[in-house]
């Protein structure tokens, strides 16, 4: 009873797969269906053709995974290789586009802190009056003993 409350489900074992690789091809498959109906005491059968599709796994062994891997490998390395200058220069291009854009970016945002600085210093000024005034009124109603 415990191995089946903590097993796995099939939807788990069957995400796993698919995430290593699982291929399913569709295959429609042919059902004979036999149903019998009585009508007033006389039986009666009827057959019915239902074709359902059931996707079958490609079953691989385990080189061929393996050597289609090493292909793929092998290919990627050459085409690096081949494009090897093409993809530095690209890279270069596109961390001096990075870096302008975020100079860029940062002149902006300095920009829109100046202007929000400028634009409340009156709030300040007022809050240090009313502040003072309360102070004051504070002072006075205090008595000492």
């Amino acid at each position: 009873m415990l191995l089946i409350l903590c097993g796995c489900s099939a939807s788990h074992h069957y995400n796993k797969a698919i995430k290593k690789g699982l291929k399913l091809e569709p295959t429609n498959k042919i059902i004979t269906v036999t149903d019998t109906l009585t009508i007033n005491g006389k039986d009666s059968i009827i057959e019915r053709l239902i074709t359902i599709e059931c996707p079958e796994p490609i079953i691989q062994t385990k080189w061929k995974i393996r050597f289609d891997n090493k292909r793929f490998k092998d290919s990627l390395k050459v085409f690096r290789r081949m494009y090897s200058d093409s993809l530095r220069y690209a890279l270069k291009t596109s961390k001096t586009k990075q870096k302008e854009n975020k100079a860029n970016n940062k002149t902006k945002r300095t920009q829109l802190r100046q202007e929000n600085k400028r634009s409340l210093w009156w709030l300040w000024l007022i809050i240090g009056f009313v502040l003072s005034f309360v102070t004051k009124i504070f002072l006075k109603n205090l008595t000492i003993f």
